[in-house]
């Protein structure tokens, strides 16, 4: 049974999932039927109260309750399609007449809908229920559930998956709190992998080689990063696995360039610049079998590969053209055409929807720039301040992270695919690079 919110709210969002194919997808909750336009810049938002957990079981002597909120909070507001109506202190659990007089309280102050959440804590483990009401019905409708366990040290992580399970309940789509960025940091000379939360919490080192380490890419399972290493002395391509007692693989290790991995959609195989025969070119790695398979085959250089999302083209850098532009072919290396013209146009991202493709041009400095794979549609992302580079969609394809030294040193940042909501991601002193967005953790 459906149970739509009130036609106010109807009158405020659009009420249809603009997607490829036109009618919205079927909904996974028990109930909500109502659809946030995900594939605009978020002129129009759900206004959601986030009230502090309440505490149902254990001493919460950490804080967890109000810890949850306020990052579940946060993580909607970065997805630009909810405003998180202000909240103090939590609900009593098992008071119907406190809970009406909240949610009535929050529609006053401009609340759409209301999140209850109830915490107990278990020793190791945190046990949360989230609870959604349509605060636009007299009603105040309950109009989904969902109870998430976690161990206790992360409870960032539990307010991530409560926030995209939210996301998920009035977009469709689940959102990508839960997800990790990869990228490079350190000075030149002694490079280093790391891994922290999309928000920039968090970090940890993939690598600790003291050597130079670049170009890290996530598998689409989100389990393994390729990158490449000197620390054999030569550039070589490594896989490791930032989550699992793995040891790492090699991929490549030919005499000259092994370089730019990029993953096809299924995960069984990796385009890659190689070297070995003289001439930058692209091939494919076979993983089951470790074959490789090579794809261009000119004078000029050939690099910097990006699948598109169905794995049936694949998008690269050649300056065969006299300086460095975006070709596409299919996955075998037929069919090549030049994409992009006049300029100097490195750093091809296939967006995961499938219709953008990201790049870097050069102009005076560095700026980034999308166009649709027929070669339509050029825009402009960036103008600076400084430069706008290297960019990593996001699984949602709504948002893009970038690095840029508009405050001198290189960092992290993240804004939505129209360029707009530029925000910082790192914000450890030094230097951080070529951010990879991971798909959903498992």
């Amino acid at each position: 049974m459906r149970r739509p919110l009130s036609a106010l709210v109807l009158g405020l969002l659009v009420v249809t999932l603009i997607a490829p194919g036109g009618s919205p997808p079927a909904s996974r909750a028990q109930g909500v039927d109502v659809y946030i336009n995900v594939t605009g810049g978020g002129a129009k938002k759900l206004n959601i109260a986030i009230p502090e957990f309440s505490v149902v079981a254990g001493t919460d002597a950490g804080g967890v309750a109000k810890l949850l909120a306020t990052v579940a909070g946060q993580d909607l507001a970065f997805s630009q399609l909810f405003s998180v109506v202000a909240a103090t202190g939590s609900i009593p659990p098992n008071d119907p007449a406190a809970l009406r007089q909240s949610w009535t309280e929050f529609a006053a102050a401009g609340a759409h809908a209301g999140v209850h959440g109830l915490l107990a804590i278990r020793g190791a483990r945190l046990e949360a229920e989230m609870r959604l009401y349509d605060l636009t019905t007299p009603e105040q409708k309950l109009i989904g559930t969902k109870t998430f366990e976690m161990p206790s040290d992360q409870a960032r992580r539990l307010a991530h998956k409560i926030a995209d399970e939210i996301a998920l309940q009035f977009t469709g789509e689940r959102g990508i709190a839960d997800t990790k960025i990869a990228y490079v940091v350190g000075p030149r000379g002694a490079k280093e992998i790391m891994v922290t939360d999309y928000d920039g919490f968090g970090p940890r080192p993939v690598t600790r080689n003291g050597s130079i380490n670049l170009m890290p890419v996530w598998s689409p399972d989100a389990r393994s990063l390729a990158y490449l290493s000197y620390k054999n002395g030569y550039p070589d391509l490594f896989r490791a696995f930032p989550f699992e007692r793995r040891p790492e693989q090699t991929l490549a290790a030919f005499i000259g360039i092994n370089s730019s991995p990029a993953w096809s959609p299924d995960g069984r195989s990796l385009a890659l610049t190689l070297s070995k025969d003289g001439n930058p070119e692209i091939y494919v790695l076979i993983l089951a079998t470790g074959v490789f398979r090579r794809l261009t085959r000119h004078a000029g250089i050939d690099t910097d590969p990006t699948w598109s999302p169905t794995g049936r083209e694949i998008a690269f850098v050649s300056d065969r053209a006299g300086s460095p532009s975006v070709f596409v072919m299919d996955p075998e290396g037929a069919n090549q055409r030049q994409l992009t013209t006049g300029g100097y146009h490195t750093q091809p991202r296939w967006s995961p929807k499938g219709d953008t493709i990201a790049f870097t041009s050069r102009q005076v400095t560095h700026d980034l720039w999308a166009i649709s794979p027929d070669g339509s549609n050029v825009r402009r992302l960036t103008a600076g301040p400084g430069d706008n580079q290297g960019s990593s969609w996001a699984p949602n394809g709504r948002h893009l992270a970038f690095q840029s030294n508009r405050l001198g040193a290189w960092h992290i940042y993240a804004m939505l695919a129209d360029g707009s909501e530029q925000t910082p991601v790192t914000r450890s002193p030094g230097e951080q690079t070529s951010p990879s967005w991971s798909s959903r953790l498992p």
